[in-house]
């Protein structure tokens, strides 16, 4: 119990509501038991410091070293190892954390009529041939819209591709098979594809449409698919069943029966995710490397 403590406390419960000379008095009262109270302790602090140093002067013969004592120093290898301070473990083991870690992702640009023709370069099937690579924009192409043309031989005769990649445009309607008129203006060639579209929508709001087009004169046509996103950009590809359009041939000149690969394998290839309005730099730059062996 602590004698000065008390004292103080009670006089300044009874002093409650007096006047200040009173409460003067009382403070000092509780000043001077503050600083007892300091005394008693660097005493106390004091004593015991000096008990320290007498056990520490002692040495075995105060402190007896316990029996155990050898076999705490003499630590074994494995006790050793699970003794390792945890900051030493945490540093050492840093490769953890390289390897759980996201490496930071590719270096993105604008899309490049150059870049679109190395995404479908790498989609096409091996062993065919592309050629007369064209940049766009094109007469007809949207300002906003990266576009070219570029020929390609699957081994049964060249024919005309023309790839469109748009960005979103809340100007823009959305298309629909109602907007394409299938009357056939001449004769197909033997072997040739009837006209037709179809239309679908997935899930995610994403319309995939698929149209065999009509042919003006000597037997071309065209296949056309389209991936419309729910966000309003689109990837439009369309394939001839002959060369560009020429000086001689305006309208085109069929070579073959049906474009290159099945409607299936078109409709797989302007699905795939690497149509975007944003590319890797990295195939920016091999595009145009292509590009440069094509015109």
């Amino acid at each position: 119990m602590d004698l000065e403590h008390d004292l103080s406390r009670l006089l300044g419960e009874s002093v409650d509501g007096l006047a200040s000379p009173v409460g003067a008095i009382v403070a000092e009262a509780r000043a001077q038991g503050h600083r007892i109270r300091r005394r008693r302790r660097r005493l106390r602090i004091a004593g015991a410091a000096a008990v320290v140093v007498a056990l520490a002067t002692a040495g075995a013969v105060v402190m007896p070293r316990p029996v155990a004592g050898p076999t705490v120093t003499g630590t074994p290898p494995a006790a050793t190892t699970t003794g390792t301070p945890p900051a030493a473990t945490t540093t050492v083991a840093t490769p953890a954390a390289t390897t759980t870690g996201t490496p930071p992702g590719p270096v993105m640009v604008p899309v490049t009529a150059e870049a679109m023709l190395k995404i479908l370069a790498d989609l096409l099937p091996s062993g065919g041939k592309l050629s007369k690579f064209q940049l766009g924009p094109f007469e007809w192409t949207r300002a906003v819209a990266t576009d070219f043309t570029v020929e390609y031989d699957d081994g049964r005769g060249a024919a005309h591709i023309y790839v469109v990649v748009s960005p979103p445009d809340p100007k823009a309607m959305s298309w629909n098979c109602d907007q394409v008129d299938l009357t056939d203006h001449a004769t197909r060639p033997g072997g040739a594809e009837p006209t037709g579209c179809t239309s679908t929508t997935d899930a995610t709001g994403t319309v995939f449409s698929a149209v065999t087009g009509v042919g003006p004169e000597g037997g071309y046509y065209f296949r056309k698919v389209r991936l419309e996103r729910a966000d309003g950009s689109s990837v439009d590809l369309i394939v001839g069943n002959g060369p560009a359009p020429s000086p001689e041939h305006p309208f085109g000149l069929a070579d073959r029966p049906a474009p290159p690969l099945t409607m299936a394998a078109w409709q797989a290839i302007v699905r795939d995710p690497a149509w975007r309005t944003e590319v890797p730099a990295t195939t920016a730059e091999a595009g145009a490397a292509l590009a440069a062996t094509l015109r």
